[in-house]
């Protein structure tokens, strides 16, 4: 008996090892990606500077104006961020099920990548060192949960999509019967929405009010 017990252990010990291995090897893929897909971003920004930084472009002098005197609503904010937030996870989720799953995963981390990059550039050709500084400020505090858990739901989606499509290859599931682990999916699910949820709150609520700070020195 102890000898059965023993090896479910070993063999249990050497899936959960299994499956932390193949998470950080797609965190890395997903790493340099992003990383490329940045730097993609500056380079579209720096050859495009004429066109999308006009004086209609992106942080023109007009929009930072607007931005001084704004008066927001939180209420209604949080609404809106929180139904762009959920929208995105909803559509993440569903094409997890489909044969595009995979192919929309990497897609989401290459675009945040290029996107990042091009506003951050963007920010910095504009007003140098005080654009830096409004980009992490509009990043603050919210991005702290929503990045981790945006990082969460995409690795849930890539899971998912293997279990669906090709159980057992690609990234291990962390349990091989199909309760089990659809049960731990729902657990995991239920969490990165939970954390999603406050870091909306958080950028409703906490952000504005740091980021009309900010803009007083524009």
């Amino acid at each position: 008996m102890r000898c059965l017990l023993f090896i479910y252990l070993e063999k249990r010990k050497w899936q959960l090892l299994m499956n932390k291995a193949d998470k950080n090897k797609v965190y890395r893929i997903w790493f340099y990606l992003f990383l490329v897909s940045f730097f993609l971003g500056m380079l579209i920004m720096n050859m495009g500077d004429e066109t999308l930084l006009g004086d209609a472009g992106i942080f023109n002098l007009a929009s930072m104006n607007r931005l001084k005197y704004i008066e927001i609503n939180h209420g209604r904010f949080f609404q809106y961020v929180l139904k762009k937030r959920i929208g995105e996870c909803v559509v993440l989720l569903l094409l997890s099920t489909t044969a595009l799953g995979m192919v929309t995963v990497y897609a989401a981390v290459f675009w945040q990548g290029m996107l990042t990059g091009m506003i951050m550039t963007a920010a910095a050709i504009r007003y140098g060192l005080k654009g830096i500084l409004l980009i992490l400020g509009g990043m603050f505090p919210h991005q702290c949960l929503l990045f981790p858990a945006e990082v969460m739901l995409l690795g849930w989606c890539l899971e998912n999509y293997f279990l669906m499509h090709t159980f057992g290859r690609g990234v291990s599931p962390l349990f091989h019967n199909r309760r089990q682990q659809l049960l731990h999916q729902g657990v995991l699910l239920m969490w990165i929405m939970l954390v999603m949820l406050i870091g909306c709150i958080l950028e409703s609520y906490v952000n504005p009010i740091l980021i009309s700070d900010l803009i007083k020195i524009f």
